[in-house]
């Protein structure tokens, strides 16, 4: 394969990995750029979901599933009626990758602000199809809403939680759990480049493999330090698509 005048020619392998590599590169930048814009929690001021059996604490959002775990605003707020909380098994920080582990009686909590701490427990769990309406009028409870199985949308898992009590907010900082996870997805993806790099066996094609490969990993530490709001990289991967 020629990639311009004179005798300058790229093999075809060195096509497909870089291809591959830069698939790889997409899904990177949109776990970078999640986890660097998270911001600090701060109980008082912001919603937050906790489930300690999954080691789970994410901030609630009424934005988009691109920002962690969503709340549906056609639901109720917590303590007030039946709640509905959506969010990704895979990219996005995965919030709900494992809420399949999820057992009856398992403690989850749902800080909301000038509501109070709300402590439910998980009643059930089942699955339904994707295009199941979720009735939205069942009571003082929680849905925990996610695709299943494990990297598929073709069905939903629906872990239903029972409200035990209210309590009082906690007002305390929370530092960001999660704010090494961009430095640590950089530092993976570079090693992988420079592993694929080091046993690529044509040594006439390592240049140009080195230079993609840095340059990709330039962008995913511009992204660390000037976070792209992930929905628009998802965005343009769809649009493209």
């Amino acid at each position: 394969m020629c990639t311009g005048g004179g005798n300058v020619k790229v093999k075809l392998s060195t096509v497909m990995i870089i291809v591959g590599v830069f698939i790889i590169f997409l899904y990177a930048l949109i776990e970078v750029s999640y986890y660097a814009s998270k911001i600090t929690i701060e109980n008082k001021y912001t919603a937050t979901l906790e489930i300690p059996a999954i080691n789970l604490k994410e901030e609630i959002n009424n934005k988009s599933l691109s920002y962690g775990v969503y709340y549906d605003p056609r639901s109720s707020i917590p303590g007030s009626g039946t709640t509905v909380l959506f969010g990704h098994r895979t990219l996005y920080g995965s919030p709900f990758m494992n809420l399949d582990k999820l057992k009856k009686g398992d403690v989850v909590y749902v800080n909301w602000p000038k509501v109070g701490k709300i402590e439910y427990k998980v009643d059930k769990s089942f699955v339904v199809p994707a295009d199941y309406e979720i009735p939205l009028r069942q009571g003082n409870k929680l849905l925990l809403v996610t695709c299943y199985p494990f990297g598929s949308t073709s069905k939903r898992l629906i872990v239903e939680c029972k409200i035990v009590k209210i309590l009082p907010l906690e007002k305390i900082k929370v530092e960001n759990p999660n704010k090494n996870y961009s430095l640590a997805i950089i530092v993976l993806f570079f090693l992988f480049c420079m592993l694929i790099y080091k046993i690529y066996p044509y040594r006439e094609d390592k240049l140009i493999l080195l230079v993609v490969f840095l340059s990709l990993t330039l962008i995913l530490i511009f992204a660390y330090i000037n976070p792209v709001p992930p929905e628009f990289i998802s965005d343009k991967l769809l649009s493209w698509s």
